[in-house]
């Protein structure tokens, strides 16, 4: 959702105002971080006037106003200024790696009182580690003070890095927008684990048609998912771990997946219809449950990967989205 920076209340939603040149980066941050903007291009201006991006789009947690970029021809950002200093929480200032022209930049810096992150774009572009500590320097002394910084790379394909390390110094200030901005990058996340949850949904969904051969088979399917996840997010599925896991889920909740897996697979051995309808009503419950296992295990997985694996009820949420969306697509 985009806005003017007239609409801006801070009071009701924390504002972070991505300050920078033109061509630093600021929209493709945006972008990054919750999948949503437009993406800029080289050194061409990516942002035509002051804009506001809401998220998530409802019942928003955080602001993005993100400003025309400094150093365009013919504009003169000193309205625009004034008005995102009166609204801004903190500010997430842009620079990139390979432009040590940052004085337009530092002067505005000089005479911030709220909260200032430097965000180095343009890793990718100078591998040379001595190289951006150079820049690093030469920015803290055109600034006059020492700021916190991440580094990122936001190639327009490819691979972007050090969102994590942004995200990490955002809990210090924000930790609710952080919280949500996690999310975001772990939905973004399951998106290329997508393929492999649904890979062993349908074995599972294949192996239940035949009576009692899913009993074994689907436990043993979601088993081979879940090492594959494990794999995929670089983490040891420990038996300390699974229990973990378990219990994040819920106990209950598993034991009643399991009661109701045995009932079906009974139901099959009904002459006739319950090998007709009760095997293609297993199929369609195994691969729901198995879809909506993957879901939440690997969001999960992302989490412990990185320290912070999410609390019981946000898990069981997306245990319940995603069994409801498989079921739902199943009819």
């Amino acid at each position: 959702m985009s806005k003017t920076a007239q609409d801006l209340d801070p009071a009701v939603v924390p504002v972070l105002w991505l300050l920078g040149k033109t061509g630093a980066g600021k929209t493709s941050l945006v972008k990054a971080l919750t999948g949503a903007g437009a993406v800029g291009s080289g050194f061409a201006p990516g942002t035509k006037a002051a804009t506001v991006h809401d998220f998530p789009a409802i019942d928003p947690v955080v602001r993005f106003l993100d400003t025309r970029g400094l150093g365009e021809a013919g504009y003169d950002s000193s309205q625009d200024q004034a008005a995102a200093q009166r609204m801004a929480n903190a500010a997430l200032v842009v620079l990139r790696y390979d432009d040590p022209v940052q004085e337009p930049v530092a002067e505005i810096v000089r005479g911030l009182k709220i909260p200032v992150l430097l965000v180095f774009t343009g890793a990718d572009l100078v591998p040379d580690d001595g190289a951006r500590e150079r820049m690093r320097a030469h920015t803290r002394k055109v600034i006059g003070r020492d700021l916190p910084f991440v580094s990122l790379s936001l190639p327009p394909e490819g691979m972007v890095t050090g969102l994590e390390a942004l995200l990490d110094a955002l809990d210090s200030f924000m930790p609710r927008a952080s919280a949500a901005l996690r999310r975001a990058d772990e939905a973004r996340d399951f998106l290329k684990r997508r393929p492999l949850v649904l890979r062993y949904a349908s074995m599972a969904a294949a192996s239940d048609m035949v009576p009692f051969v899913g009993a074994a088979a689907v436990p043993a399917a979601q088993g081979a998912m879940l090492q594959a996840l494990a794999k995929r997010h670089n983490v040891a599925l420990t038996p300390a771990r699974l229990s973990l896991l378990a219990s994040a889920l819920g106990t209950g909740a598993l034991v009643r997946l399991a009661a109701v897996h045995m009932v079906r697979q009974g139901a099959k051995l009904v002459p006739v219809a319950g090998q007709t309808l009760g095997a293609a009503a297993a199929a369609g419950a195994s691969f729901a449950t198995t879809y909506a296992l993957g879901r939440a295990a690997s969001a999960w997985l992302y989490g412990t990967a990185r320290g912070a694996a999410p609390d019981a009820k946000t898990l069981r949420s997306l245990y319940d989205q995603a069994l409801k969306g498989a079921r739902d697509a199943a009819d």
